[in-house]
């Protein structure tokens, strides 16, 4: 009975932080770049449960037999909360330096803290024209330095090129003046892949890379990773099932809770009445 105490407390352990993942993903359902974490749960060692039987008095000496019978589990927990990368939706804000990742990668920035690599690209500039994040980070370019843009009129390529348009008067065959818009480098963003076990969350839509890992510079010359100008990713939390695993949770917690009431009500019972026998 004491076995089945502890088990219930575990099964309230995981429900509390199961909840606390779930409600994390509902409460980030509208920040932009974030990824969902999921939670994955295993079960505690188990224990060899054993069936004693006698010979019944009848051999010259009286003894006892095990036989194994199987496990008793001790309960579970959350063994891993992992983040779950995958991509989100995409929404057209029509802003010059909004930037959306299409596909693997992270845009670099520099925080207090260090270097966060992190899936918002709404940026915009600070007073001495570098590009910043809503919180005033800087955006590194792939060299990891500052990218300072001096011009309104900026286009933003699929590469992570950063070019500014220049007007330029040029000449018409039929001898007319025109003016055309010659772009210019200004900087590259920095666009790195990293593994999910390889990123500890540093924020609500930052991500930290752990001791020794890889971090690689996404090659825009393959298949596969894009940047798109003028719109954001949308956080890649599903409202309705977030809801749904949320109340699924809170009534395994109350059954878990009414397990460990009933177990130590009966403790408390067989303490009272054994006593007084």
């Amino acid at each position: 009975m004491i076995r089945g105490l502890y088990t219930a407390a575990s099964g309230m352990l995981l429900g509390l932080r199961q909840q606390d993942v779930t409600a994390a993903n509902m409460a980030n359902s509208s920040t932009v770049g974030y990824k969902a974490e999921q939670s994955a749960q295993t079960a505690f060692g188990g224990v060899l449960a054993k069936r004693t039987t006698s010979d019944g008095g009848f051999a010259p000496t009286p003894s006892t037999q095990d036989r194994l019978i199987g496990r008793v589990g001790t309960g579970t927990y959350v063994a891993v909360v992992r983040t779950d990368l995958g991509q989100g939706a995409e929404r057209e804000t029509g802003q010059r330096f909004d930037v959306m990742v299409r596909g693997e990668g992270f845009f670099t920035v520099q925080t207090k803290e260090g270097i966060r690599y992190t899936r918002d690209g709404h940026f915009d500039r600070n007073e001495t024209n570098t590009l910043v994040t809503a919180d005033g980070s800087e955006v590194l370019d792939v060299d990891g330095k500052p990218i300072v843009i001096d011009t309104e009129k900026v286009r933003i390529k699929s590469d992570g090129g950063i070019y500014r348009l220049v007007p330029q008067e040029t000449k018409n065959e039929d001898g007319t003046t025109g003016i055309i818009l010659k772009e210019e480098l200004i900087a590259r963003l920095g666009v790195f892949t990293l593994d999910a076990k390889e990123i500890t969350r540093a924020g609500d839509s930052r991500f930290a890379a752990t001791p020794g890992a890889t971090v690689t510079a996404v090659d825009f010359t393959k298949e596969g990773t894009s940047l798109l100008q003028g719109a954001l990713e949308e956080p890649n939390v599903n409202v309705g099932e977030t809801a749904t695993r949320m109340f699924s949770l809170s009534r395994t917690f109350e059954s878990s809770q009414k397990v460990f009431h009933t177990i130590n009500e009966s403790l408390e019972r067989a303490v009272r009445d054994v006593g007084r026998v």
